[in-house]
């Protein structure tokens, strides 16, 4: 815009000066936009969201936790509730332990475990078939 008069003057300060209440605005929406987003259940929200939506993560999610599943149950089973102080220790040395363990061997577990069922489980229909 090219200011010849004042009154050109007039406009192209009045257009400034609504572009910068415009921006103002905007700035102040996206900083409360922001603030919102940082509250603790909007984390765990899009937390939840990246989760679903990446395959490949949501695999490595429930891999975690089937492996801390079974690393738990092994230390029930191994030192039981009430045990003494370097027990708790060991049992905890051997929860994590079989935790990664199911947690980078889970495909094999898996195979493993469906082939086992479905002998134990094949066996009978053919008992009953016979």
């Amino acid at each position: 815009m090219e200011i010849k008069t004042a009154e050109d003057l007039q406009a192209a300060i009045l257009e400034l000066e609504n572009r910068k209440h415009r921006q103002k605005q905007q700035l102040v929406e996206n900083f409360h936009a922001f603030t919102e987003s940082l509250t603790p259940i909007n984390l765990i929200r899009s937390t939840f969201n990246k989760v679903r939506e990446s395959p490949e993560l949501s695999g490595n999610v429930v891999k975690a936790g089937v492996g801390l599943g079974v690393g738990l149950l092994t230390k029930r089973l191994l030192i039981g509730n009430s045990a003494g102080f370097f027990k708790r220790i060991i049992g905890s040395a051997i929860k994590m332990g079989v935790a990664g363990l199911v947690a980078k061997k889970s495909g094999a577990i898996q195979s493993t475990g469906g082939r086992f069922l479905k002998n134990l489980f094949g066996k009978k229909k053919q008992d009953l078939v016979m």
